[in-house]
């Protein structure tokens, strides 16, 4: 009888984490690694604090956290980005959408990238100023609603 309750309570666990967000896939490391696309989040503005940098879109930052050292080490990221950096590699120009709600909605940050291992920096968010819940990278040039930053 406690092998069944063990087994399911197992089961169970499994079952929940594997819908817990995973950070493995999109902000495994605190820093961009050369040669790839990344958008690094800031915790404080002028790029200072805590950073976690994102190689994937992501239509929801809860369950996301601030990985480096710094103020606002471990806190979560959703609504609570100052900064921004955009990483575009490869050679393609890639740009990034920061929104202000999840699955890419409402008010938002667009960062052009200009590929070539570029970096553009935000010093401090408009819209989503820790008020940012998801982002996407895209090809394309920004929506009506974002505040373009070059």
């Amino acid at each position: 009888m406690k092998r069944r309750t063990v087994a399911a309570a197992v089961t169970i666990s499994a079952a929940f984490l594997a819908l817990l967000p995973s950070t493995a896939s999109a902000a495994s490391y605190s820093n961009c690694q050369s040669g790839k696309r990344c958008l690094m989040l800031h915790f404080n503005t002028g790029w200072q604090g805590s950073h976690t940098a994102f190689t994937a879109s992501v239509s929801n930052f809860a369950g996301y956290t601030f990985l480096s050292s710094g103020n606002g080490q471990g806190s979560s990221v959703k609504n609570n980005a100052a900064s921004a950096s955009l990483l575009s590699y490869p050679a393609d120009d890639v740009n990034a959408a920061i929104f202000y709600n999840s699955g890419y909605g409402g008010a938002c940050d667009f960062l052009y990238g200009y590929g070539d291992g570029s970096f553009n920096d935000v010093k401090q968010l408009g819209p989503t100023y820790n008020n940012n819940a998801s982002f996407y990278f895209t090809g394309s040039g920004p929506k009506s609603n974002c505040a373009v930053w070059r």
